[in-house]
């Protein structure tokens, strides 16, 4: 039995108006709940079949001969900020696999046969899923609208138009979705209706662009089956809709607003959607996961403890936002009632005391993760002729340049951490080292009470940390182009071509003054895998030119100060609590500007 049909879907499912190719847990936490409240969706899992056999246990010898049920919910778990789960039971009309050939044939060729019409289809892949026409999702995608088009089925939408929602944050993912599509439709040119089938899809199948942001997990000893979410953010999945093409009903403020929806019908919304996204939530997250990684902070729950620690963070956190990212989105033309409205979303999203994500986790990818989430940020600061880059910003790079620097570079003579380092090397990776004892500072307050600081955690694939040795793993392969001396210590001679960045740190000689760590912070700063601040460099006239590249020789002698002075062993804590208190070089605490510790 490869497909169950809810008996609400009418005579062997002809009242479905909306398949879900895909089930993961985004896809079925927010755009099902949200096709169910006004359509009859189905849900067809891409491969295997755990999905469809959930349903089996729930119904027994119910199932009759036409594998129909009296009704077809799956659970979706919220943890709410005060701490209590709510379920929700989702209604579905139909279940099914592609996952072996007779279930989709039971979608491809009788249900579909059996469907009066079809309104929205919903894609659940990831962006591995969308590299290549030729992946099967795409495939699947393509089969798919020719069997609707061979059959003439009918679309209620306001323009007759299929709209196809992808629940991935590929850039432009309509677009590559449509392109893929109109590919695979060149195979069917062989076939009576080949040439109307490209007009059908260019005509009558609107692919939407789309950005999604929902936190989700799933249920503890649910084998991944039961999504466990956090509350609904204010723009869990926007969707443009630029021709209006959508059902009418989703067009209602108060039935968005319900299900965390957006619907945009200018591409430009989405746009700034999509920028708000980066600069403010992914940007905050990234500035912030390495500094609390390096405190031992390893949840992003810490957040909302009453710690001294916690309460500098979030200061630090707070002053980014308003003296950086709000006036470079506004300067960039992005709303600034759109832009705290991310903010304060988003800060309180990122205080759920129990709802809270690993902050080694986040720090995956970072170095790229700086250019693309941070780089607007300095970009539009630099360009800018009334506005400085600030200590908060600096702050952010130079932490995520610490997080990267391997233990070598400053403590690798302990014999344990010499052979931590040999072994990782053998797995292309590198050993940090902690800044401080997890009990020191308060930082050790609101941690997750699963593992003991004395564990040996494993915070992603081949990925380790611990907090007593205080050591953790990272791998780094953003590349570099700069000098950096040969591996005798005692050779002076410096080769100049292209190395890996953390190699590049490792080989300086820590600690340094900060002029000694200028080149390499520079050369990360305008790579494109890295800081991605190249294009300053570029464009305008002489003048401008100058003034960007000297506002840039500023800013990388600001991060090279505060990244000496992290490897020689100044805690991170007590950087941030100088800065909040104003104390030396810091009058104006968070929003000083670099140039103070450019001349240092």
């Amino acid at each position: 039995m490869d497909i169950i049909i809810s008996q609400s879907a009418g005579s062997n499912g002809k009242e479905i108006d909306a398949i879900c190719l895909g089930s993961g847990r985004f896809l079925r936490s927010v755009l099902v709940p949200f096709l169910s409240s006004n359509l009859k969706p189905a849900v067809f899992q891409t491969r295997g079949r755990t999905f469809l056999d959930s349903f089996k246990g729930d119904h027994g010898d119910v199932i009759d001969d036409r594998n129909t049920v009296p009704s077809l919910r799956y659970p979706v778990d919220t943890i709410q900020f005060n701490g209590n789960t709510t379920t929700s039971n989702i209604e579905i009309y139909a279940v099914g696999t592609l996952g072996n050939p007779d279930g989709k044939s039971q979608l491809m060729g009788s249900l579909l046969s059996r469907m009066n019409c079809v309104s929205v289809i919903g894609v659940g892949v990831t962006e591995s899923g969308l590299q290549s026409a030729d992946n099967q999702c795409m495939l699947d995608l393509t089969q798919l609208l020719y069997k609707v088009f061979v059959q003439k089925m009918k679309c209620t939408n306001p323009n007759g138009k299929i709209c196809v929602i992808n629940t991935d944050n590929v850039p432009n993912n309509g677009n590559v979705i449509r392109s893929h599509v109109l590919e695979n439709a060149e195979k069917y040119s062989a076939e009576k209706e080949g040439e109307d089938f490209v007009e059908f899809l260019t005509s009558k199948v609107a692919f939407l662009n789309s950005m999604v942001d929902r936190i989700t997990s799933s249920r503890p000893n649910s084998n991944g089956l039961v999504p466990l979410c956090e509350p609904l953010p204010n723009k869990a999945l926007v969707i443009c809709d630029q021709g209006k093409d959508l059902p009418l009903w989703m067009d209602d403020k108060d039935v968005q607003s319900q299900f965390g929806v957006k619907i945009r019908h200018d591409p430009k919304d989405l746009e700034s959607d999509i920028a708000l996204k980066l600069r403010v939530a992914n940007g905050t997250h990234t500035a912030v996961a390495h500094a609390m990684a390096l405190l031992s902070l390893v949840n992003t729950e810490a957040l909302c403890s009453s710690s001294s620690s916690s309460d500098v963070i979030l200061n630090y956190l707070d002053s980014l936002y308003q003296t950086q990212i709000l006036p470079a989105a506004v300067n960039d033309g992005i709303s600034a009632k759109e832009t705290d409205a991310t903010w304060d979303d988003w800060r309180q999203r990122l205080q759920h005391p129990h709802f809270g994500l690993s902050t080694f986790f986040i720090t995956q990818n970072g170095a790229a993760k700086c250019g693309i989430r941070l780089g607007p940020t300095i970009k539009s600061l630099v360009v800018a002729t009334d506005q400085s880059l600030s200590v908060s910003v600096a702050f952010a790079v130079a932490a995520i340049l610490r997080f990267l620097t391997p233990a070598s570079s400053a403590n690798g003579s302990d014999a344990n951490l010499r052979q931590l380092i040999d072994d990782a090397k053998l797995r292309d990776v590198y050993v940090g080292w902690l800044d401080v004892d997890c009990n020191d500072h308060e930082t050790n307050v609101n941690q997750p009470p699963d593992n003991s600081s004395a564990d040996t955690v494993t915070y992603a694939d081949g990925l380790r940390y611990n907090l007593s040795e205080g050591w953790y793993e990272f791998k780094c392969d953003c590349p570099i182009t700069c000098k950096t001396p040969t591996n005798d210590s005692n050779d002076s001679k410096r080769v100049e071509g292209e190395i890996a960045l953390p190699e590049a740190l490792s080989k300086l000689n820590a600690p340094g003054q900060p002029c000694a760590y200028k080149e390499v912070v520079r050369s990360y700063l305008i790579h494109s895998q890295g800081g991605n601040l190249q294009t300053l460099l570029k464009g305008g006239c002489e003048e401008e030119e100058l003034s960007r590249a000297r506002k840039l020789d500023t800013f990388v002698g600001a991060v090279s100060t505060l990244y000496a002075r992290m490897v020689s062993g100044d805690s991170i804590i007590l950087l941030l609590q100088e800065m909040m208190k104003k104390q030396q070089i810091y009058t104006n605490g968070f929003s000083t500007s670099c140039t103070c510790l450019d001349s240092i």
